[in-house]
């Protein structure tokens, strides 16, 4: 858990601001060197920062109707936005910037009225980023 809270202290405090965000959740292992997941969510966005095996991860999902199983990865959302291919879903500082940056039109997106655009639209990304993984 040290690793997500040293980084989010680092590099998002942005999501404290005007109390926007707050933490929903946590759990934290032994194995691994110490596994974690953060749960922080706002009226329209939840985001899950997992420590695995000392890599960072950040995945999305709407706050009003995700599923416990569909978690869309930063690497995804940001090829949504930027339009280019991404090389890593590592959460780093550039990650960190973009979320920064395009926080209020990624709520947006994960709101409600563009859930449904917005889920296709990033499911067809994940069948596009495995095909250029895989063949």
């Amino acid at each position: 858990m040290t690793l997500i809270l040293a980084f989010i202290a680092a590099h998002m405090d942005f999501l404290w601001r005007e109390a926007r965000y707050r933490i929903v959740g946590s759990e934290v292992s032994t194995s691994n060197g110490g596994d974690a997941l953060l749960l922080v969510e706002s009226a329209l966005l939840r985001l899950r920062f997992v420590s695995d095996r000392q890599q960072l991860l950040l995945d999305f999902q709407p706050a009003a109707t995700g599923s416990a199983t569909e978690w869309y990865t930063i690497d995804l959302v940001r090829r949504l936005f930027l339009k280019q291919r991404e090389t890593s879903s590592l959460l780093d500082e550039s990650y960190a910037e973009f979320l920064r940056v395009h926080l209020a039109e990624i709520e947006e997106r994960f709101s409600p009225d563009a859930w449904a655009t917005t889920r296709s639209e990033l499911r067809q990304l994940m069948r596009k980023r495995s095909k250029e993984m895989f063949g």
